[in-house]
């Protein structure tokens, strides 16, 4: 403060820096059975190589949620949804990289995954890591192109911040791949069958996003540790035993 005025309360920073210190200051461990998580994010973008020609997804941010299911505070069930609009080209090795084809490509994912989350004693961040099967759907640019629907499998790495029993934030790291046949095309697009290609490699699209989490059902009780077991000796005396014989 500078000549005796008063900060401002409303502004952003002072806005951030109260949110920070409530995440910091509160204790709410809790988690409820059934976890509403809209989201959003970036997609990076990926290349799959062919013999003479490679292929190229391009960046794009992706939206969605998921659905979790959570049988205890550290295995869950999610339902996820993932939407993306790109484009993608076929492109010539070489100095001048010349495009053979390409097109717009939106790309939907419907995923079902098994979640495993850790629990940090007298903290707010729950760590998570999560397998993922489901399916990818892809919707090309144009009227003359059918959708087509791929079998897709994922990885997601992120933590859980709760800030209230029912309210927190979630930060993710995901892996996403569609599984194709050898000998389908690269992608679909608007200028013909010049960009199929054999031996479809895959494609691997790598992403970051920020979740809302909105915590629904009844508030799951706590973790205890199991309590140390010592076991009882194989044989034991029921009286002290004799003394030994006097020689």
């Amino acid at each position: 403060m500078r000549n005796g005025t008063r900060p401002n309360l409303l502004s952003p920073r002072m806005v951030l820096l109260s949110l920070a210190m409530g995440i910091l200051v509160t204790k709410s461990e809790a988690q409820t059975s059934i976890e509403l998580i809209p989201s959003a994010g970036y997609t990076f973008a990926s290349r799959t190589d062919f013999y003479n020609s490679y292929g190229r997804t391009g960046g794009a941010f992706n939206f969605g949620g998921s659905v979790q299911f959570n049988v205890s505070r550290g295995f869950g069930v999610e339902l996820m949804y993932n939407h993306m609009n790109t484009n993608t080209g076929l492109y010539q090795y070489g100095y001048n990289g010349t495009k053979l084809a390409g097109g717009d490509l939106a790309l939907d994912y419907y995923m079902l995954g098994l979640v495993q989350s850790f629990t940090i004693p007298n903290s707010t961040v729950r760590p998570f890591i999560g397998l993922l099967l489901g399916a990818a759907n892809y919707t090309p640019g144009g009227d003359n192109y059918s959708d087509e629907t791929k079998f897709a499998w994922g990885l997601e790495l992120g933590t859980n911040v709760y800030i209230t029993d029912r309210i927190g934030l979630r930060l993710k790291a995901q892996l996403l791949s569609p599984v194709d046949a050898a000998g389908d095309g690269y992608y679909y697009n608007n200028y013909g069958s010049a960009s199929n290609q054999a031996n479809y490699p895959g494609i691997y699209q790598f992403s970051l996003s920020g979740g809302l989490i909105i915590g629904l059902g009844r508030v799951l009780p706590r973790q205890t540790p199991r309590p140390n077991y010592r076991p009882r000796p194989r044989y034991y005396y029921r009286y002290p035993p004799p003394p030994p014989p006097y020689y």
